[in-house]
Formats: structure tokens, C-alpha cells, sequence
């Protein structure tokens, strides 16, 4: 019996973007992670500011965390972040590693 069923082929175009993006590969969800970020850079700038007190380690501190924590976020070519990158190392090493093959012999 034949299928009947035909195949739909379906062509998406390039440089179509599901979301809207702020600038390139930087949209809404990598808004948000930069901004989580950025949060936990700032409450570090400022233990280390209470620590030292000086101000220009300071100032240099937060301009940092905001620079690094946007641009931890931006997605590359392959459409990953540095930060996809450490979440999918991260996943890969909480799985399992070892795999014990038991082999029947007839």
C-alpha cells in the first residue's frame, strides 16, 4: 500500500530572526542574562571596594562587569554565548562519563 502522505518542504529564508534583537545576536533573553550578571559583578565590585576603599578600583570594577557581562552574553556565528558555552560544559559534565559495556559471548 502506498502513503499517501506528500512531503512538505519548507524553506526558511536567511537573516530571519525569531525575536527582536537590540543589536546583532543581542535580544531580549541575553538582555536579561546580562543583566543577572551584571548584578552579581556589582555586589562583588562592592565587597571588594569595602575591603580596599578606593574608588578607582571601584569605578573600574563596575565599568568592567557591565562591559564583561554584555559581552559574555552576545551570541557568536555558531548562535551561542560564552555563557551557553559554560551552562552546555557544565551539563556535560554532571552526566554520566563512564559507560560499562557487558559483553554476552554466545
Amino acid at each position: 500500500m502506498q502513503d499517501t502522505k506528500k512531503e512538505i518542504m519548507l524553506y526558511i529564508p536567511m537573516g530571519v530572526k525569531l525575536e527582536q534583537e537590540f543589536f546583532t545576536w543581542f535580544g531580549k533573553k541575553e538582555l536579561i542574562r546580562s543583566i543577572i550578571t551584571m548584578g552579581i559583578s556589582f555586589t562583588i565590585s562592592f565587597l571588594i571596594y569595602i575591603f580596599n576603599t578606593l574608588q578607582s578600583i571601584l569605578i573600574v570594577s563596575l565599568l568592567f562587569s557591565i562591559f564583561g557581562s554584555i559581552m559574555i552574553c552576545v551570541k557568536d556565528i555558531q548562535n551561542q554565548s560564552i555563557l551557553d558555552y559554560i551552562i552546555n560544559i557544565t551539563n556535560f559534565y554532571k552526566e554520566q562519563q563512564i559507560y560499562n559495556y557487558i559483553v554476552d559471548y554466545f
